[in-house]
């Protein structure tokens, strides 16, 4: 028995940044019956991350209730068959384009035939998190001779929003060019964990640091020297966003040569 067409947009946004657009790979989305499970819907979200500046979602004032501003902003829609009101599930899991840092978030809501749930920021949720992936070194690293093991990090906003200190938040929303960020080295803490196996365990601070030639966001760098005797070593390493509680983790594996 064929139903009424009821439509559904669903919207994926990072906490603490914008939304999960084509640039990050967007954001998997899977629409199901909350009690029956049978797949309704699913799709992967396309467009932009959102405006940029003062009409932006990371510069918009808003009274509770108020919508966020979703212009061009990535969307994934749907059309359900429905004959009957369903409460519906709805996942979603990205970004898609950093896979080990994605993570997963779901919600539930009644719907009716014919009762559209497209306005506003129709069905919307926020993905917690960090991207986090270390750049040096390869995980498996097995070098003949090791001094100094150099530690890099690249650390962004689930959105793949940059980190950088180039403007702060005042300038972001009051004077802002096109592309710039308020995303801050300093709200971040970046940690590398080195951890022998039945050894000692290395706290390695990782710091903002510009990368020649292209100036990259989000890098993060530290040094470690391991311990004359080598072996095998498990490299940890963490962002955290105290405003947000946004954490994110990568692990690669070390085998350091005898010195």
């Amino acid at each position: 028995m064929s139903g009424t067409v009821t439509r559904i947009s669903v919207r994926v946004i990072a906490r603490g940044g914008k939304f999960l657009g084509d640039d990050i790979g967007g954001a998997q989305v899977v629409v199901r019956d909350a009690w029956t499970k049978e797949l309704l819907a699913q799709g992967v979200t396309t467009g932009s991350s959102g405006l940029n500046g003062p009409g932006g979602v990371m510069c918009v004032s808003l009274r509770r209730g108020q919508p966020l501003p979703t212009a061009g902003a990535s969307v994934f829609d749907a059309c359900l068959d429905l004959d009957r009101p369903r409460q519906i599930e709805v996942t979603a899991w990205g970004p898609v384009g950093a896979r080990q840092s994605a993570n997963t978030v779901s919600a539930t809501q009644w719907v009716y035939p014919g009762k559209d749930l497209t306005e506003g920021n129709g069905f919307l949720l926020e993905i917690p998190g960090l991207i986090v992936q270390i750049v040096e070194p390869p995980t498996h690293y097995a070098p003949q001779v090791l001094g100094q093991l150099h530690i890099r990090a690249n650390v962004a906003m689930m959105c793949g929003c940059p980190i950088s200190p180039k403007f702060g938040k005042k300038k972001f929303c009051e004077n802002l060019a096109d592309g710039d960020q308020p995303w801050l080295p300093d709200d971040f803490e970046v940690k590398a964990i080195v951890r022998q196996a039945g050894g000692n365990t290395a706290e390695v601070p990782l710091v903002f640091t510009e990368i020649a030639p292209a100036n990259a966001p989000g890098q993060f760098t530290g040094t470690w020297t391991p311990p004359a005797g080598g072996g095998f070593f498990e490299i940890t390493v963490y962002a955290y966003q105290a405003t947000t509680g946004n954490t994110g983790v990568d692990v690669a594996t070390l085998v350091a040569p005898s010195n």
